[in-house]
């Protein structure tokens, strides 16, 4: 139950707590566009996280 709870948090903790005014990284205003880049950067880090996993040998 927490697991979905905190699904949920997360992106919107995110999107209320982004940086204003910042040059490295844009502000997204729109919730759709944001909930959409969100989900490719929660893909991209899985997907990382899977090779990583996958060049790690077990003895």
């Amino acid at each position: 139950m927490w697991l979905k709870i905190r699904h949920l948090v997360d992106p919107v903790f995110q999107y209320l707590n982004q940086p204003v005014g910042h040059t490295d990284r844009h502000t997204v205003w729109n919730p759709n566009r944001f909930w959409y880049l969100y989900k490719i950067n929660l893909l991209e880090k899985c997907w990382q996280k899977e090779a990583a996993n996958k060049n790690q040998h077990t003895y």
